[in-house]
């Protein structure tokens, strides 16, 4: 089952719509895009913060799939919690989640089973190499250069609270050609259908964990034919202490899937900070209730076995 916890990280990682947004948001032009940039890597400094997370997948005007989630990270002591609750396709699911100790404790709203993920000492010792790298300044100046022309295009208003709000709009025409001749290969590998060759081991381990492998797999369109980006638009605010309190992105895409129907998709993508170094993450303590262990074998795949 080469996409369980995909599917897992997918709920678990809402909060990941702050870097998506933030990648977005580097499109500034040059006083708001040095501006962004000292916010970005001031934020990163951070140790613990709050966030509040919010996605939603639109085709043709109709919601196929809407998340929300809410997180306190510390970076210092290696610890989160929070929860996300998504509904797809109708269909709703909730998780929450705790990370401590060396594991990850996850719980579906449908179970009162507790799923314990132990992390080894090599997956902790690169999470603490992956924070504390920064952008080699190589990267950062092929950034800058691919910028370009787009720092014509963004709005930069300074308030008189030392706040700044940043905003950009992009249309079809404005985006660069090379993102739009890229944009198909990606999107395609994006929606098209999962078949490793795995469904019977998926069906079988199907109550095993706490989200369902085809949750949100069929959710998005198989686009597949004149695939393009329509609109990109970018919002974010950046408090009077230079962090980043507030993220969110639209992206609008249109094409075809295999019978020739149109859809316009648009994912929105918004995230909220607040607490910073102020905030500590919730634990759990599993006493008393039904554990269960997620192990992970030379396969690569998540069996579970009862504790």
């Amino acid at each position: 089952m080469k996409k369980k916890w995909l599917m897992l990280g997918s709920a678990v990682g809402v909060s990941g719509i702050v870097m998506v947004t933030t990648g977005f948001s580097a499109l500034a032009s040059t006083s708001g895009y040095d501006a962004y940039k000292s916010a970005l890597k001031n934020t990163k400094t951070v140790q613990n913060v709050a966030v509040q997370a919010a996605a939603a997948l639109q085709d043709n005007g109709s919601v196929l799939v809407s998340a929300n989630g809410s997180f306190k990270m510390s970076l210092d002591t290696e610890t989160a919690s929070g929860n996300a609750e998504v509904v797809a396709n109708g269909t709703p699911q909730s998780l929450i989640f705790y990370k401590q100790k060396d594991q990850t404790v996850l719980k579906s709203s449908a179970s009162d089973v507790y799923f314990v993920k132990q992390e080894g000492a090599k997956k902790h010792k690169d999470e603490k190499k992956l924070n504390e790298t920064e952008i080699p300044q190589q990267v950062e100046t092929v950034i800058d250069a691919l910028v370009g022309n787009l720092k014509d295009f963004v709005a930069v208003d300074a308030n008189s609270d030392g706040t700044k709000e940043i905003a950009i709009q992009l249309d079809n025409a404005q985006i660069p050609a090379v993102v739009n001749a890229l944009a198909p290969i990606a999107i395609k590998e994006a929606t098209k259908a999962e078949n490793d060759g795995e469904k019977k081991d998926d069906t079988a381990d199907a109550n095993k964990l706490p989200f369902q492998e085809d949750f949100l797999k069929n959710a998005a369109p198989q686009l597949t034919q004149d695939i393009k980006i329509e609109k990109v638009s970018i919002k974010a605010t950046v408090n009077a202490s230079n962090y980043i309190t507030h993220q969110e992105a639209d992206l609008t895409i249109s094409g075809k899937d295999d019978s020739g129907a149109a859809h316009q998709v648009n994912l929105h993508l918004q995230a909220d900070l607040s607490g910073f170094n102020s905030t500590s993450p919730e634990t759990i303590d599993l006493a008393g209730k039904t554990v269960q262990t997620l192990k992970q074998d030379h396969h690569g795949k998540q069996h579970g076995n009862n504790e």
